[in-house]
């Protein structure tokens, strides 16, 4: 998962001007409500407040913990689906991505220590993370994902290899960068575009599938992950898939606050 580290402090210094520039009312009341930045606050709030220890195996937070901290959250995930008569509970913190996701980025970024059979703790770094200003909260999580993350782990498939092409974040980034804001762009060219100029291919041998798998790939790694961090919006479309209609992403646009966001990461020196 790790990359690299860099520091809250780090970056509070690099991005000083940019928010005293930025911090405007309409930025701040959206860094406020996004989902992201609240859901993460509960988590490390939990995790200062409670003795969560890991499991066993892998160092998860434990399942109860996992629906007590869940509860919490903007938009609480379903924990269990019932279909028929049978009802599919989770089995590990790994199986509720919105959760995991926002662990990966604390775990990675230094907010949390975590260890199999040992107590999940809130780091110094953590701490100070809980009383910085919202959009410096907002700037570092977008930079830990940035910087230090590999991204596979939200599309973790064999055919992916274990690492992307070297500078796929930053070509991305450029890439993002050259859009226009406010615009409808269709998802398809652009995740075509992005896979040429990256140089992302498909490893495994079976390649039948290979542009539409890499194009998911796109999906899931990058347009879905900064739609969270409200960066873009997005609409769908139905297509037929066999007997059944399912909804794939047709179009998405910059925000204007996620333009301001990646012109601030674009800042930080790794």
């Amino acid at each position: 998962m790790r990359k690299r580290r860099s520091e809250l402090g780090s970056i509070g210094r690099q991005f000083n001007t940019w928010l005293v520039q930025n911090n405007d009312a309409e930025i701040a009341q959206q860094v406020e409500v996004l989902p992201l930045r609240r859901d993460i606050v509960t988590l490390l709030t939990y995790v200062r407040d409670n003795k969560v220890v890991g499991t066993q195996s892998s160092g998860n937070m434990p399942l109860k913990a996992v629906r007590e901290v869940t509860a919490c959250f903007v938009n609480p995930p379903k924990l269990d689906v019932t279909i028929g008569k049978h009802t599919y509970r989770i089995r590990s913190e790994a199986d509720l991505w919105p959760l995991h996701f926002l662990r990966i980025i604390a775990e990675v970024g230094s907010l949390i220590t975590v260890a199999p059979a040992r107590r999940w703790r809130l780091t110094a770094k953590g701490v100070e993370f809980l009383g910085a200003n919202p959009l410096l909260q907002m700037v570092s999580l977008l930079a830990i994902w940035w910087y230090e993350v590999n991204w596979l782990v939200a599309y973790p498939y064999t055919g992916m290899g274990e690492f992307l092409p070297p500078l796929f974040n930053r070509v991305t980034l450029d890439h993002l960068l050259s859009l226009p804001v406010g615009m409808k762009l269709f998802f398809e060219d652009f995740a075509n575009e992005l896979i040429e100029e990256t140089g992302l291919t498909w490893t495994a041998k079976d390649n039948s599938a290979a542009p539409m798998l890499l194009r998911g790939s796109i999906a899931r790694m990058v347009i879905h992950i900064i739609s969270n961090f409200g960066l873009v919006e997005r609409e769908y479309k139905e297509e037929q898939l066999g007997k059944e209609t399912t909804p794939m992403l047709d179009t998405f646009e910059i925000t204007p606050f996620g333009r301001a966001l990646l012109e601030a990461i674009m800042m930080v020196k790794v």
